[in-house]
This record gives C-alpha cells, sequence and structure tokens, in this order.
C-alpha cells in the first residue's frame, strides 16, 4: 500500500491518495497515515484536538482510492473510523477519481456502502453505473 497525504492551508484541503493493495496486513500503515494528516489539519487549523470550532469550517477532506488494486476489511475499518475523525472536526470525506469496481462490490458485501457519511464515498459517481457481472 502507498498512501501520500497532501495538506493544502491556502485552498483548505486535506487529501489522501492510495494506490497498490489496501488489505489487513496494511491497517497499521493506514491508521498511521490517517493520524499524521489529522495531526498535520489541527496544526493548520491552529488547535490542539477535534474541537469542530469556527476554524474548521471550509475545511475539505478528500479520498482517492482509483489506483487501489486490493481491499480487505480493515480498509474500510480505518477509513470509517478517519471519516468519524474528520467528522468531529467538522469536515466531511469525500471521493476523488473513480471507485473501482471491487471496492465498490466490497463496500456493499460489507455493508460499509450504505454506512451513514460513507455512502457517497463508496458509491458510483452520478451517471455512471458499475458493470453488470455476467
Amino acid at each position: 500500500m502507498d498512501a501520500q497525504s497532501t495538506l493544502n492551508v491556502a485552498e483548505k484541503t486535506a487529501a489522501m491518495r492510495l494506490a497498490g493493495p489496501c488489505a489487513t496486513e496494511h491497517a497499521a500503515p493506514l491508521a498511521a497515515a490517517w493520524l499524521e494528516l489529522l495531526a498535520q489539519v489541527d496544526a493548520a487549523r491552529g488547535q490542539e484536538g477535534p474541537h469542530g470550532d469556527a476554524r474548521s469550517q471550509g475545511w475539505a477532506a478528500i479520498l482517492d482510492f482509483s489506483e487501489m488494486t486490493g481491499v480487505g476489511l480493515a480498509f474500510f475499518e480505518v477509513t470509517a473510523a478517519a471519516a468519524k475523525a474528520l467528522s468531529r472536526r467538522g469536515m466531511a470525506l469525500s471521493r476523488q477519481g473513480d471507485i473501482p469496481e471491487f471496492l465498490h462490490q466490497a463496500a456493499k458485501i460489507s455493508g460499509f456502502a450504505a454506512a451513514p457519511g460513507l455512502c457517497d464515498l463508496f458509491s458510483p459517481p452520478a451517471g455512471q453505473t458499475p458493470p453488470e457481472r455476467p
């Protein structure tokens, strides 16, 4: 798993791009990457913790997993925890890029596609439907 984060203070964006497999054995590095990005957001907002005050207004969190090649249940658990941590800061997590079909299917099967705060993250973009399985 390759996780690259970007913080743009001028645009008030925090982005995470994931590439490669993101299976159970990648849960700890993924959680560490999210914790690092959250700490950077907190520092940029000039606060010490997740208070969700006015300084968080206008900030956006973006996840790009269009280059992922595999997924395990731990990915969904860590992503749900990150989304909750962002929510406590007054930030919603949105997706950039396409959702790989295997990820969409895994989210549906695991129930994370219907989880509050995550359903838009794991749904195909408007107007794009996943290919039918034979």
